[in-house]
C-alpha cells in the first residue's frame, strides 16, 4: 500500500444543511443548559471537542464542568442527529461518489476520515450520504487539536496494515484553511476543495499541494492523490 488517504467530511464530503450543526445545538441546551446558537462562533476546520469546550467557556462553564458532562453530550447528541439528520437532507458534493469508490478499490491506498466530527456523527452522515469504504478514523473526540488527528489516523492504519505511512505517502482532502494546516507538521500533501465556504483563491493562499473547485473532474483529483 502507497498511500493513506484521509478526507475531511462536512464541506469536503457533503453537506447536511445545517442540519448537524442544529442536532449538536439541541444537545448544549439539554446536557448544557445553555443556548449556544446566541453565541458569536465560527466551526469551520475545528473538531467538535474543541467546539464543545470554547462554545461553552463563552457561555460561562469551566473546562471541568465541560469535562464532566461529555459523556453525557456525546450520547445525547447522536440522539439529536438521529432526529435532525437524513438522507433526504444531506448532499453529497460532485465527485465524491466516484472519488471514494475508486480509492476504496484501490489496493495501493488506505480509505479514511480526518474529520472533526465525532464517530457517531460521522457514520451517521456516511449512512445518510450512502458513502462507504473508509476503514480508518481520527475523529473529533479525540483531541481538541486538530493537527494532533494525522497521527491519530497514521497510527491507526499501521495498525490495520502493518505499514507507516510518512510524509507525503498521507494525503488528506479537505475545505477549509486548518485541513491544509493540519498535516504540515508531519509532511503530509494536503489538497483543498471549495465546496465549504472558502473560494479557490482563499484556499491556494495557504499553499496546498492542489485544489479544486469540485471533486468532479474525478481523474484530475486521483492524479493529484497519486502524484508524487
Amino acid at each position: 500500500m502507497k498511500r493513506l488517504v484521509l478526507f475531511d467530511f462536512d464541506g469536503t464530503l457533503l453537506t447536511t444543511h445545517g442540519r448537524a450543526v442544529q442536532a449538536m445545538l439541541a444537545a448544549y441546551g439539554h446536557v448544557y443548559g445553555r443556548d449556544a446558537a446566541a453565541l458569536d462562533y465560527r466551526m469551520d476546520g475545528k473538531t467538535e471537542l474543541q467546539i464543545t469546550h470554547e462554545l461553552m467557556a463563552l457561555a460561562g462553564l469551566t473546562r471541568a464542568e465541560v469535562a464532566a458532562r461529555l459523556p453525557d453530550f456525546w450520547r445525547r447528541y447522536a440522539e439529536e442527529l438521529e432526529r435532525h439528520v437524513s438522507s433526504g437532507t444531506t448532499t453529497v458534493h460532485p465527485g465524491v461518489p466516484q472519488v471514494v469508490r475508486a480509492l476504496a478499490a484501490d489496493p495501493d491506498c488506505v480509505l479514511g476520515l480526518l474529520t472533526g466530527n465525532c464517530e457517531a456523527a460521522a457514520r451517521k452522515k456516511l449512512r445518510c450520504a450512502g458513502l462507504d469504504g473508509f476503514v480508518v478514523g481520527a475523529y473529533g473526540e479525540h483531541h481538541e487539536r486538530r493537527e494532533e488527528l494525522p497521527a491519530v489516523a497514521a497510527e491507526r492504519a499501521e495498525r490495520l496494515t502493518g505499514r507507516r505511512f510518512r510524509g507525503k505517502e498521507i494525503v488528506i482532502l479537505g475545505d477549509t484553511p486548518n485541513d491544509i494546516a493540519c498535516g504540515r507538521a508531519l509532511g503530509v500533501k494536503a489538497i483543498a476543495v471549495a465546496t465549504g465556504r472558502f473560494s479557490p483563491q482563499e484556499l491556494a493562499r495557504h499553499a496546498p499541494d492542489a485544489v479544486f473547485p469540485t471533486f468532479a473532474d474525478v481523474p484530475a483529483v486521483l492524479r493529484a492523490i497519486h502524484a508524487g
